[in-house]
């Protein structure tokens, strides 16, 4: 291998120093090689960054226009399967401001709602149930495995419920504490029942959140369900949703939602089940994804 030198010497610098420059052909050329890979990567890297999120939206909604040719109708999908260490996907203000612009696209068409979620804060899973809840148009909710805590919420907000033979959906009592202390609104009051005077301060005000919360729950439940029920059947099932008296990640299945006279269509289409369960394990876009009939999948949200 022959290396090709280029020698420049006997100049001076200041008029003093000798300065002697080696330049080596071979070593530029790797340098040169290594810098545009290192280039390459980093601009691939920044563009996964910035369009991973479109990229993911637009194969999921591929997958999503597959149900539509089965069912006839539009279909949004929440899906939270994200947890880390120190926070998880979930229902809340970025899930409600996506549903809120979505449904605007929906111009009042049927659609069908897929959830896959365990819940989220309060405040957005109310807020999210009273847009579907005064939708114009009608909203079917499908639960292909859970629709837990303020998914329940938003599933019967909704004017028709289907469900897998193996989905459920969730109690809705308030959960509420902070990283050391955590419970439901009914652990809090049994604490403070059983200490007494000497509770702490921050568990009596988690007890009393937790009843003001409880409370809100129960009234927005009366106001929105609907399913066909008297008043005597929703007070029964508002109750037992919102009271604490099991424990919150308690799956009410089909069976158990129908005896409280809640009426819940059973899917049965293998076709549509199978396309429903890819879509629901895979490692897509999380949060809010939704297909129109008719628009191109390519699109801005």
């Amino acid at each position: 291998m022959i290396n090709e030198t280029t020698q420049i010497s006997g100049l001076l610098v200041n008029g003093s120093i000798p300065l002697s420059v080696t330049v080596n052909a071979a070593t530029n050329w790797i340098q040169y090689v290594m810098s545009a890979i290192i280039a390459l990567v980093s601009t691939f890297g920044i563009f996964l960054i910035l369009y991973f999120p479109q990229i993911s939206a637009t194969f999921t909604s591929g997958k999503l226009k597959k149900l539509t040719k089965i069912t006839g109708k539009n279909i949004v999908m929440i899906k939270h399967t994200q947890q880390d260490l120190f926070s998880a996907s979930m229902i809340d203000q970025d899930c409600l401001r996506k549903m809120s612009r979505i449904m605007n696209k929906m111009n009042g068409q049927d659609f069908d709602l897929i959830l896959h979620t365990p819940g989220g804060d309060i405040f957005s899973s109310i807020a999210v149930s009273r847009l579907i809840k005064q939708y114009p148009g009608n909203i079917r909710a499908i639960i292909p495995l859970y629709s837990m805590s303020g998914g329940s919420l938003l599933a019967l907000s909704c004017k028709e419920l289907l469900m897998t033979p193996n989905a459920c959906l969730g109690p809705i009592d308030p959960q509420l504490g902070n990283l050391f202390k955590y419970g439901s609104s009914k652990s809090w009051n049994e604490i403070v029942k059983f200490k007494g005077k000497k509770a702490e301060d921050q568990t009596i005000s988690f007890a009393m959140m937790g009843n003001q919360y409880t409370k809100s729950i129960a009234n927005h439940l009366n106001l929105i369900i609907d399913f066909g029920l008297g008043d005597k059947e929703r007070n029964n099932l508002v109750k037992f949703l919102t009271g604490g008296d099991i424990e919150h990640a308690y799956p009410l299945t089909i069976t158990d939602l129908n005896k409280f006279g809640l009426k819940v269509h059973t899917l049965s289409n293998e076709s549509f089940l199978k396309s429903l369960s890819k879509i629901v394990s895979s490692k897509g876009k999380e949060g809010v994804t939704y297909y129109k009939i008719g628009e191109k999948l390519f699109s801005k949200d």
